[in-house]
């Protein structure tokens, strides 16, 4: 399944590179399938932000390392739940390097995005009205190194030595520094709609009031 190691870790043959994507794909449906009545209107919703911020990636793809999706994962697990997020991080993940390249890196990129979206659903942002900016520029910020830390494991081998790794990761810290400085720029023009454009999703906690709701009516 593994050919010869490259930059970014091992290079795959076709067929892993097609198992790890279905892997991945099949993740992403079965979580979003876990949702409760979630209507078609979300779905689109939902479709029409996983194609918007796969072609903001892509088209930001020569800009060094600046990932446009980890703010959108941080506030779409803050909004919609952990399943959501981290569902929605697998399938700009795809998307994306479907574009831009696919190898053994995307487990470890979707893996680092759906950790992000998990970290979001834990942070209280507060409502449309009163949004705590404060709190996700923090958050945006700490996400970029917490992303950032996955996704080099995928250079990691059974051969490297944990001071190796390290250097590694020292060297890379400059590229960290400008994912978080781009979150930080993504947060504070962007951060605030994207927040309120996904208020118009059900999130789980709207979708659990309903189903209360309907059972004491109908019930």
């Amino acid at each position: 399944m593994f050919q010869a190691f490259g930059v970014h870790g091992p290079e795959l043959t076709p067929f892993a590179d097609m198992v790890i994507d279905l892997l991945l794909a099949g993740i992403a449906f079965a979580l979003l399938i876990s949702a409760p009545r979630t209507s078609k209107y979300d779905v689109a919703l939902l479709a029409t932000f996983v194609v918007s911020v796969t072609a903001l990636r892509v088209l930001l793809q020569p800009v060094p390392n600046v990932q446009p999706v980890t703010v959108a994962a941080l506030l779409v697990g803050a909004q919609l739940g952990a399943r959501r997020g981290v569902a929605f991080a697998v399938l700009v993940t795809l998307l994306s390097n479907a574009l831009i390249g696919d190898g053994w890196w995307t487990l470890f990129q979707a893996i680092g995005w759906g950790a992000v979206a998990v970290f979001g659903s834990l942070i209280n942002f507060g409502t449309v009205e009163r949004f705590h900016s404060g709190r996700l520029y923090l958050a945006a910020a700490g996400s970029a190194f917490l992303f950032d830390f996955i996704a080099s494991l995928s250079i990691y081998t059974p051969g490297m030595t944990l001071g190796e790794f390290a250097v590694y990761l020292a060297h890379g810290l400059p590229f960290d520094v400008l994912h978080a400085l781009g979150n930080l720029t993504f947060a504070v023009w962007f951060g605030h709609f994207v927040f309120r454009t996904l208020e118009a999703i059900e999130s789980p906690e709207q979708l659990e009031q309903a189903v209360v709701e309907d059972n004491v009516v109908n019930g």
